[in-house]
């Protein structure tokens, strides 16, 4: 059932990166993206982006450090979670805030 639970979360988790990675590129590289609001847009969702890795990273040392030792193969599944949440942050940052303005 365990083992169930966790494939479905990450096939919810791959289709939601997915997805943001397409808004993303599509508002990048597309004429939106170009222009003076977008390019505000864009430097906004730069800006939420920006301190998750540096601070997930921080909190996986800490943690690795102090409280439990992380194997590499955690650790590789960690950074991937990480990167992977960067761009669905990302891609719903510039959903938000293309909608806002």
């Amino acid at each position: 059932m365990m083992e169930m639970i966790k494939i479905i979360t990450y096939i919810i988790f791959v289709a939601v990166f997915l997805f943001s990675l397409f808004i993303s590129f599509k508002f990048s590289f597309g004429e939106e993206g170009k222009d003076e609001r977008g390019q505000q847009i864009l430097n906004q969702a730069y800006m939420m982006v920006f301190p998750i890795f540096p601070i997930a990273w921080l909190l996986t040392e800490l943690y690795s450090d102090f409280i439990s030792t992380i194997d590499y193969e955690a650790y590789r599944m960690i950074m991937w979670i990480i990167v992977v949440a960067i761009f669905i942050v990302h891609g719903m940052a510039i959903l938000i805030l293309k909608r806002r303005s």
